[in-house]
């Protein structure tokens, strides 16, 4: 069985994963999430921009997490 470790995680911040995969701009603004260019996006996890947003963290990380994967 082969385990897939996740790219990403919750304690991952905003910057952080835009700026390993910018391409995941998309899925924040498709989310209607204003991450992209925030002030904030150095220091919220991915955790914090969920809550900020009413959303499942563990589901955003999930999207994120297959579209790093995807390429896009």
């Amino acid at each position: 069985m082969r385990v897939i470790e996740p790219l990403l995680f919750l304690e991952s911040t905003v910057e952080q994963t835009l700026d390993q995969f910018p391409f995941l701009a998309v899925v924040f603004v498709r989310r209607g999430m204003a991450c992209v260019g925030c002030a904030m996006a150095r220091f919220d996890t991915l955790a914090d921009a969920a809550l900020s947003y009413g959303q499942r963290a563990d589901e955003l990380v999930a999207e994120l997490d297959r579209a790093a994967r995807d390429g896009r």
